[in-house]
């Protein structure tokens, strides 16, 4: 289904930039229309590939020694368009800022990138989404916190279930993406919490080992 997809995607986005000459202006929009539903299914089989298989029994991650401060990085970087599109401003780690941790790069990457892109997409324009990596003795941690509505006590717990969100009326994702998120944390040793009350926006907070043999002091 990927390659479809993509196709229909590449070919919606030439015709709404109008790549190969001019067409009218609702053919463009229809274009765009076509083109974010071709993405939102994009996302949809992704996650359901990676649902299929976090859920294996025999599904398990080899960890390896990543800095986790350059991941939060990259994780915000990709956001970067997203967020200047929705008025958000991201802050992200000091390029100085090391936190070297044990886990594997690329699925790090995926929960992070899930974490900042729901901060961004929940977060009132002119807010801040603000990244930040620690250390302690045993484990390395990052937090994205938004401003956003929050999250009731009540709601904690669901929002980590498959296909269940707080509110199913917002636009959003899939329902996929923090069950997803805390699966792959558990499976390198770490995990995925948040903290958060209504009105007062939400924290989420990654834990994964800490390197032992990279212990650094953190500026």
């Amino acid at each position: 289904m990927r390659v479809p997809l993509a196709r229909i995607v590449a070919n919606a986005d030439s015709i709404n930039a109008q790549a190969d000459g001019p067409v009218q202006g609702d053919y463009a929009d229809y274009a765009a229309d076509i083109a974010s539903a071709g993405r939102h299914l994009l996302e949809l089989v992704d996650d359901l590939v990676d649902l299929q298989a976090v859920e294996r029994p025999d599904f398990s991650l080899v960890p390896e020694p990543i800095d986790l401060a350059d991941v939060a990085r990259r994780a915000a970087g990709l956001l970067s368009v997203r967020a200047a599109n929705a008025g958000v401003t991201i802050t992200r780690p000091a390029l100085d800022v090391r936190v070297p941790a044990l886990g594997d790069f690329r699925r790090v990457l995926q929960v992070l990138v899930n974490l900042v892109g729901n901060a961004v997409r929940y977060s009132p324009r002119g807010a801040q989404v603000i990244v930040t990596v620690t250390r302690t003795q045993t484990h390395a941690v990052v937090v994205v916190a938004d401003k956003g509505k929050g999250v009731a006590p009540e709601d904690q717990v669901r929002i980590f279930e498959k296909f269940e969100r707080v509110d199913p009326s917002e636009a959003g994702g899939n329902g996929l993406g923090l069950y997803i998120a805390r699966r792959l944390a558990r499976a390198m040793q770490g995990d995925l919490t948040v903290e958060s009350a209504p009105g007062e926006g939400a924290r989420f907070v990654l834990t994964l080992p800490a390197d032992p043999a990279r212990h650094q002091d953190q500026r």
